[in-house]
């Protein structure tokens, strides 16, 4: 089955669509088939968008196509599948903006050289033809059941909206540019991992992630902006790492190597939520620094925001703050291999199979295995659930989509 359905009347509602003895057949999916239906078309290419009355039908390159009749489809539901939809949003607008340029190039007059550059006769300025073909953006037909909306001339102030409402062009440039605000993943992860969020409650009310958050939330919260790190990534590895906490105490929160960190001086990079603020926090580790919960958590994040930097990789970086910032050079240097070839996230995964590849075969126990998975079970992720985290990598932002392929199953098929 390759059609689906999304109903927007009682929130969102997901269908498999087929005709069947002259009758269109619903069948409604369950959560799993809803993640890998979204996963799949999130990663797909729209090939071609079909009008219909009151419903568009968007047809990947994959073969899917997805039906839908309310563009409130795409808006935040607070449910696991926003990303998705984020995503799907994106495609959806560059796919018509791509087609509407193509259009406007298409009834321009032959040789036709814009004024404000006359000597690029061969590239229109890319803001000239997308302010040039707003008009087509909005007003194509391709959407019509669903945005019926349109331009009376390219140049005009205003943008008809429906039949009742206008609004002024540069709000409606602005509420695209809005629209458009996604993140899009640098590299992607997948792994298996169990949801620990809901399994690990020390009680019947409190998880241990919520725990760590309640105790120690004010502390992640500021030491992973000003390192420059994802608050959840550094929430879920302080959860993994720390002991149990007695009577409102807890000791040596982030694991920390006493002998190691202890009179060494730490030199780390300063964020804020703009990004490098070409500052450095220059601090010396002491035994007093590392038994109060600030300075333990400060010591951590900042290590972890050093290993991120050395291997150009919040995957490997956290991955080797568990293992150790020499460990992926030993490996590679055993197999006679280039460590350039196993850094950044892309290859990160490959970097972790190549060190646990080495201390296996050399019998030797060293840290932990799964160290990626037990950190990431506490991502609040169900079974193929996603999350995209972003984190500075010097000057540059980047993003990375963590995906749980727990029970991972690509068919759709009844």
């Amino acid at each position: 089955m390759n059609k689906f359905y999304i109903d927007e009347n009682r929130g969102r509602q997901y269908y498999a669509y087929k005709y069947q003895n002259n009758e269109i057949n619903y069948i409604t999916l369950n959560k799993e088939d809803i993640r890998v239906l979204l996963s799949s078309l999130s990663k797909s290419q729209i090939s071609q968008i079909k009008d219909r009355d009151k419903s568009m039908e968007i047809i990947f390159n994959n073969g899917l196509t997805l039906i839908v009749d309310n563009l409130q489809v795409f808006q935040p539901h607070h449910d696991n599948y926003d990303n998705y939809f984020q995503l799907l949003l994106m495609k959806l607008k560059q796919f018509i903006e791509k087609e509407t340029i193509k259009k406007y190039k298409k009834n321009l007059p032959i040789n036709y050289t814009p004024k404000v550059n006359r000597k690029r006769k061969n590239n229109l300025p890319t803001k000239q033809i997308i302010a040039g073909a707003m008009s087509f953006v909005i007003g194509t037909s391709l959407i019509s059941g669903l945005i019926n909306k349109e331009i009376k001339k390219a140049n005009e102030e205003t943008i008809s909206i429906s039949t009742n409402y206008e609004m002024p062009k540069k709000e409606l440039q602005k509420e695209i540019e809005q629209d458009l605000a996604v993140v899009i993943p640098d590299s992607i992860v997948a792994l298996a991992f169990e949801d620990r969020t809901e399994s690990n409650r020390v009680d019947d009310e409190t998880s241990k992630l919520e725990e760590t958050n309640q105790y120690f939330g004010s502390y992640i919260e500021k030491y992973s902006i000003r390192y420059g790190l994802p608050y959840d990534i550094v929430s879920a590895q302080i959860t993994q790492e720390r002991p149990n906490i007695e009577n409102g105490v807890c000791e040596n929160i982030c694991q920390i190597t006493y002998d190691y960190f202890v009179g060494q001086t730490m030199v780390v990079p300063i964020y804020n939520e703009q990004g490098f603020t070409g500052e450095y926090d220059t601090f010396l580790v002491t035994k007093e620094m590392l038994d109060t919960p600030e300075g333990n958590i400060r010591v951590g994040v900042a290590y972890l925001r050093t290993c991120v930097d050395r291997f150009n990789s919040l995957i490997l970086g956290l991955f080797s703050y568990n293992q150790g910032e020499s460990t992926l050079g030993i490996a590679c240097n055993y197999y006679g291999l280039d460590k350039e070839n196993y850094l950044g996230d892309e290859n990160a995964i490959k970097a972790r199979d190549l060190i646990n590849r080495y201390y296996e075969e050399q019998n030797k126990s060293h840290g932990d295995a799964n160290y990626l998975e037990h950190v990431f079970s506490y991502l609040e992720l169900s079974d193929r659930g996603s999350k995209v985290l972003e984190y500075y990598l010097g000057s540059e932002k980047k993003a990375i989509e963590i995906n749980n392929t727990l029970m991972y199953n690509n068919s759709l098929s009844r």
